[in-house]
């Protein structure tokens, strides 16, 4: 922790107690003012005494040893120092050679952990352990008391890095806040069993959530966590996690469940998952699985023990989210690949169609050279499967084998670059169910293209410092052969956002399914200024557009594609880093033929190292693009997003870090003018405690209502409901905390922010 956040901080001295063989030659060492034989085989040291053995270093006024048991009874400042472990008191008595003590009116500081107990006798065993009755315990700063346990027998493990603390009361600034009659507690990163602090947070629909987890270090590369979760409108559930580290291979394995949930119509509510990766020479292994009750239950219960493992993932959109399921076995040899993998997904949303799963793929891939072409040739064999959706027909399933070969030859030079292209695309098809054409289609499509540019630079100054400027003139040809295509199914293709970089792209669909026929020029200018000093890229310009010398006939089901367009849209981009913690990006597309302005985007971010953060970002869609788009419902056509994590106060501390922080987040559609999700919250960060409270309302994903006309006809619409929470997350720095959403929380809502 950097010294500024406390009002000063725990330094261990540079000392070294005598080696084993030095003390088992020399016994001790012993520095005083004066020394004194006592009959009967003791030694009286007055002054300034310091005692050094192997195990210890004891300093005090005064020290009695004996030589026969080397036992003391030391008093006046008694200092006891070990490795990472300082004990004081007015009195003591022990044995270096064993390394015990027993301090009375004590006080006891461990370095790494920064725990600091005092006690009236606090007593050093011979295997380590620190044995404490009637103490005080904190991890402030020194002479700071923001809270402590004060508890009536406490004993500390400093090699198993635990304390276990009995008839414990948690008091902050003097106040009693908690009880636990038996608790274990964590005074480094070692692992242990038993109870980890609570989670604690409460919703508008669900009420006070309350998760008690118990940790089980089952051995060194396998542990266990058990949640007892409480949500108050919902029942009582389970929640576990079991964690699997091997050589070669890392797994884990979680569930949860919540029997008769009241608020979503009784039924049970579930989570499952498993991620597994190993690696074995040249082959690699991978797992992804997760499967929930139903569509709602991220959004209702989160996961407070499960955290962030179980991952949202989309299939071809970002607006159509679902959990992806994956698993893949790979082979990568000199060039070669080789691959089996299946996917599938679980729709997150009532408003998307069941996803295509693939059951299973088999690619294998070469690059290389040959001679002077690149050469990057790959084969898959594809099973689409599909679900039909509640009221749908049955959709189209089958078979794709491909083939697709390209061979390149790179010219490259310090001034630009040349580079042709060849690419030949074979699919063939066997198809089952709705099909509507050809039950085993084949195609062969191919496409030539030429990519060239040129690269000029010249120094200039900026604002009085040396700068390089480029300026990058660059022109893409593409022919892609018209094939018809429309009776081929639509597996795993979809469109791609028109943008700069798309006009020097071979396809404009992701996928196999669809190559896009062009007979298109596109031409980029690209600027930018770097410093000569820093070589930090300062400002970044693109401009371009492309020509279509023919109609396009290819297309998907989506009507973005105006076929008999003779140019593309003008594509504008900037991006400026005006210092190392401020940028700004900006893109704009506009449709000259229409005379419309179709997409643009507006950002400014800044970040500073001490966590000053800010973002203001603005997007809009035109209307008549986003009505075009299969994914209509899933997006705002405009849209701002704000968000901040701000400084209100400083510590104390000369230069020390801020104390009081303003959160904050607000989303707002244009199209409806509605706010879709609004955060704000407090934190306070000392040395040795955090409080974040932060209340937060979001639209849930839009839902198809079916209602009844005035007539009695049914009628269908699009609703989004609002939902209000409450976070409170008390943290004790170097003990634990109450509640942990509020991390992912802020790291999903605010740009920049990642959690300590």
């Amino acid at each position: 922790m950097p010294t500024g956040a406390c009002r000063g901080s725990y330094v261990e001295p540079a000392w070294q107690p005598l080696s084993e063989a030095n003390a088992a030659d020399q016994g001790i060492s012993v520095e005083a003012d004066s020394g004194r034989y006592v009959e009967g085989g003791s030694t009286k040291f007055v002054g300034k005494v310091q005692i050094s053995s192997a195990q210890q270093q004891l300093s005090a006024s005064t020290v009695t040893y004996d030589d026969q048991t080397q036992t003391y009874q030391a008093s006046g400042e008694v200092v006891v120092r070990q490795p990472g472990l300082l004990l004081t008191g007015a009195s003591a008595e022990g044995s270096l050679s064993a390394g015990t003590a027993a301090l009375k009116e004590a006080s006891l500081l461990l370095h790494q952990s920064r725990l600091r107990v005092a006690a009236g006798q606090i007593a050093r065993s011979e295997d380590g352990r620190l044995i404490i009755d009637n103490s005080k315990a904190t991890t402030c700063e020194p002479q700071g008391n923001t809270w402590a346990i004060h508890s009536r027998s406490l004993t500390i493990y400093p090699s198993k890095g635990y304390g276990v603390a009995k008839g414990m009361a948690l008091r902050v600034k003097g106040i009693p806040v908690a009880y636990f009659p038996y608790l274990h507690f964590p005074i480094d990163d070692t692992r242990y069993s038993g109870f980890l602090l609570p989670s604690i947070g409460q919703d508008s629909e669900g009420g006070l959530d309350l998760a008690i987890p118990w940790y089980f270090n089952l051995a060194p590369n396998y542990d266990l966590t058990y949640a007892l979760r409480s949500v108050w409108k919902r029942g009582l559930g389970h929640e576990a996690i079991f964690r699997h580290l091997s050589k070669r291979t890392s797994n884990q394995l979680g569930g949860a469940y919540l029997p008769d949930d009241d608020a979503h119509g009784g039924g049970d509510r579930w989570l499952g998952y498993l991620q597994h990766s190993g690696s074995y020479g040249n082959w690699s292994s991978q797992l992804n699985y997760a499967s929930l009750s139903d569509v709602d239950y991220l959004r209702d219960l989160g996961n407070p023990t499960l955290g962030r493992r179980v991952q949202k993932g989309t299939a071809g959109s970002a607006y159509a989210p679902a959990l992806r399921r994956s698993g893949a076995l790979a082979w990568r040899r000199q060039g070669w690949q080789a691959r089996l993998e299946l996917q599938s997904f679980q729709s997150l949303s009532r408003l998307q169609p069941n996803q295509y799963e693939i059951l299973p793929r088999f690619s294998a891939r070469w690059r290389g050279r040959l001679a002077k072409l690149e050469v990057d040739s790959v084969m898959q064999l594809t099973r689409f499967d599909q679900r039909a959706s509640q009221g749908e027909a049955e959709p189209v399933t089958g078979n794709r084998y491909l083939l697709d070969t390209r061979a390149a030859l790179p010219l490259r030079a310090a001034w630009g670059f040349f580079t042709p292209t060849v690419m030949l695309t074979h699919r063939s098809y066997d198809l089952e169910g709705a099909v509507t054409g050809r039950d085993s289609p084949e195609i062969t499509t191919f496409r030539a293209s030429l990519d060239a540019g040129l690269v000029f630079e010249r120094e200039t100054r900026l604002l009085g410092s040396p700068a390089l400027q480029t300026l990058e003139p660059r022109l893409h040809l593409l022919y892609a052969e018209e094939d018809f295509q429309d009776d081929l199914p639509q597996f795993d293709t979809a469109s791609l956002t028109p943008s700069y970089s798309q006009l020097f792209k071979n396809n404009r669909f992701s996928g196999y399914d669809r190559i896009g026929d062009a007979q298109r020029i596109s031409i980029g200018l690209s600027s930018s200024l770097s410093s000569l000093k820093t070589g930090r890229h300062l400002l970044t310009a693109n401009l371009g557009l492309a020509t279509y010398l023919e109609d396009r006939q290819v297309r998907l089901a989506d009507r973005q594609l105006r076929p008999k367009a003779e140019a593309s849209p003008l594509f504008f981009s900037l991006a400026a880093n005006f210092t190392p913690q401020l940028s700004t990006q900006l893109s704009y597309e506009r449709d000259p033929d229409l005379s419309r302005s179709n997409r643009g985007f507006f950002s400014i971010k800044y970040r500073s190292d001490n966590k000053r953060l800010f973002s203001l970002l603005y997007a809009n869609t035109n209307h008549e693009v986003q009505r075009d788009s299969q994914y209509q419902h899933f997006q705002n056509e405009e849209e701002t997003r704000l968000s901040f994590f701000w400084p209100l106060t400083q510590s104390s501390a000369q230069g020390g870090a801020p104390r009081w922080h303003l959160v904050g987040s607000w989303n707002y559609g244009w199209d409806e003018n509605k706010t879709i999700e609004t955060l704000a919250g407090l934190e306070y960060n000392s040395c040795c405690w955090k409080l974040r409270l932060a209340f937060r309302r979001h639209l849930k994903d839009p839902r198809l209502v079916v209602s009844q006309a005035a007539d009695g006809s049914p009628m269908t619409h699009f609703t989004q409901a609002g939902e209000s929470g409450v976070f409170l997350e008390f943290q004790l720095k170097g003990l634990g905390s109450l509640g942990r959403r509020l991390d992912s929380l802020y790291e999903d809502t605010i740009f920049g922010y990642r959690a300590d």
